[in-house]
């Protein structure tokens, strides 16, 4: 049976436009808000710069030109982490929450939105839907921001405005996917903290996995059974964190530079916490700078995977991920369709999704490429740098800070696309669309 679109091409455009344009006004009236003197200690920052920090805000990346704690002032921290949550929200979603509580109806740009951004079976209504996105993401803030602030205050006796300070800064870049720290060194004084790295990760993963999946958890009890998308993504998250602690553990075990003379406790610690901020966050809790090639390499891959549909992170998807592996396992088997859990996938999925990791392969060996051509720097140095801004992800080895203008563009650009996504931006910058009613003879080719 032909597939028949809910949606036509025109409002396809229209909101992929929006969602575009959304993100670049936001990321430039953010650049001009930081280039007002009394955003940072020193009253000048580079317009480059502020673009950078700007894309890195609202695209919730944590790549850094500048060090956030010492080079801005109290209010620029605080226009940084506004951009933050708006970015993380996105901007789309955030003017159709205050359209929405100013009174503004429903209407078929808002259920096209949630249909792409979000996915199409939800157990809520669109209004319902927006509203739980705002009441789940404040609500999760405010818990988080309670308990970080208690560690920070009981634990470590931070004053009172210090530890909500702290506290409230970080829970929103954690559940943001953001990576952006009150500390220079990131939270590598902090390794050992066992209930901090768990509210951590904790905030990053349900940040991560996107709000159709915990609409989904909300609404189990009602609903009595998880659709395929969030099977999918709860297996691939849990899969690729198990994966990520267990071979960053046995590839860091001896590096005396990362995890090497710690003990066995916080070995396996810091595994699990750079396996689950790699994907998304870009917090860190040991020197990237010093670790092996073969586990920079392993994070990249896990940078590149990213954070799964309608959640904060970059990336291509955990979903993407998984129907490219089933659709590549499917065909070395020379099965003739794609099944999870005994549901087959429609063939335009996987030609999407194999689409979709193409095209980032290809603006990743591009970019490394550019970067190269601009800076003095490894080949692993470059690709990390690309895939981290690519992922929104917010790891580097440290090269950031010293780029050219011509790369801190190029990151610029990676950053954007990551956040809005491959097919968002192919639709947005499309003219228009053909329909082509010439059917060729078929023929074929030799592969492989």
């Amino acid at each position: 049976m032909k597939e028949i679109p809910l949606f036509s091409s025109k409002t396809r455009n229209q909101i992929a436009k929006q969602v575009f344009l959304g993100f670049a006004v936001a990321i430039f009236i953010g650049s001009l808000i930081l280039s007002i003197p009394q955003m940072t200690e020193g009253g000048k920052i580079s317009y480059i710069d502020a673009v950078f920090t700007s894309t890195s805000s609202i695209c919730v990346t944590g790549l850094i030109v500048q060090d956030t704690p010492t080079y801005f002032t109290d209010i620029g921290k605080i226009v940084i982490l506004i951009m933050i949550q708006l970015g993380g929200l996105g901007i789309m979603t955030v003017g159709s929450i205050f359209g929405l509580l100013l009174g503004r109806k429903i209407n078929i740009r808002d259920k096209f939105y949630v249909s792409s951004s979000f996915g199409t079976k939800q157990p809520f209504s669109t209004y319902k839907f927006f509203m739980v996105i705002a009441a789940t993401t404040f609500t999760i803030e405010f818990i988080g921001f309670i308990l970080m602030s208690a560690i920070f205050y009981f634990k470590y006796c931070y004053p009172l405005k210090s530890a909500f300070t702290f506290g409230l800064f970080h829970t929103i870049s954690a559940f943001n996917n953001a990576g952006f720290s009150l500390y220079s060194s990131s939270l590598r004084g902090f390794a050992g903290d066992i209930p901090l790295n768990l509210l951590f990760m904790l905030l990053i993963f349900l940040g991560g996995i996107g709000f159709p999946v915990i609409s989904e958890i909300i609404a189990f009890k009602r609903i009595k059974n998880l659709s395929l998308h969030s099977r999918v993504v709860l297996t691939m998250s849990f899969g690729l964190i198990i994966t990520g602690a267990l071979l960053f553990f046995l590839l860091e075990f001896k590096n005396s530079q990362s995890i090497g003379n710690l003990p066995v406790s916080t070995k396996i610690l810091s595994s699990f916490f750079q396996s689950v901020t790699a994907r998304t966050a870009g917090f860190n809790t040991t020197h990237v700078s010093k670790l092996n090639y073969s586990t920079l390499f392993m994070l990249a891959m896990f940078m590149f995977i990213g954070a799964s549909p309608g959640g904060t992170g970059g990336g291509i998807k955990t979903t993407t991920f998984a129907a490219v592996a089933a659709g590549v396992l499917s065909s070395l088997r020379g099965r003739k369709h794609v099944t999870f859990w005994r549901k087959r996938l429609p063939e335009s999925l996987i030609q999407r999704a194999l689409t979709i990791t193409l095209v980032a392969i290809a603006i990743i060996f591009f970019s490394t490429i550019a970067i190269l051509t601009f800076e003095k720097c490894s080949l692993a140095e470059a690709f990390f740098e690309v895939v981290s801004a690519f992922g929104t992800v917010g790891l580097s080895t440290g090269i950031t800070p010293a780029l050219t203008a011509q790369s801190k563009i190029i990151l610029i650009l990676c950053m954007f696309i990551g956040r809005i996504g491959i097919s968002t931006l192919s639709v947005a910058i499309a003219i228009r669309g053909t329909v082509n009613k010439i059917s060729y003879p078929e023929d074929t080719m030799t592969i492989g």
